[in-house]
């Protein structure tokens, strides 16, 4: 496995550990109903699939994982306002550096091959 593959792994897990903090701050402050964070923690459960299917060398993973970042990123990004909790303000500038490196690390040339060619 590329050193790229493994840093963007492990950057996956960072990200959703910074964001299960963050459901977790949103709840306790009021942010989120009981509903919504019930919601948020399945749907990151669900996204810790991606890390393993990476690992494993998936190229579909690789493409739905990026698909996914590239849309709940814009999504965020348009959604700015002043309603937006502190919590996600700082969520979001953290993690969308943090995603942008992980899609370059998939996404090189070294990456690339190993996806195409090389996991199987």
């Amino acid at each position: 496995m590329p050193k790229a593959v493994n840093q963007a792994i492990i950057g996956i897990w960072i990200t959703l550990g910074l964001s299960v903090a963050a459901a977790i701050v949103n709840q306790r402050t009021g942010a989120l109903t009981n509903g919504e964070f019930f919601w948020c923690i399945f749907m990151y459960a669900v996204l810790c699939i991606f890390p393993y299917k990476l690992y494993k060398g998936s190229n579909t993973a690789r493409w739905i994982y990026s698909i996914l970042t590239g849309v709940t990123v814009a999504y965020m990004l348009l959604s700015i306002g002043d309603d937006m909790p502190q919590v996600d303000w700082l969520l979001l500038a953290i993690t969308v550096p943090i995603k942008l490196f992980i899609i370059i690390s998939l996404f090189d040339r070294e990456s690339s091959r190993w996806f195409l060619w090389g996991s199987n």
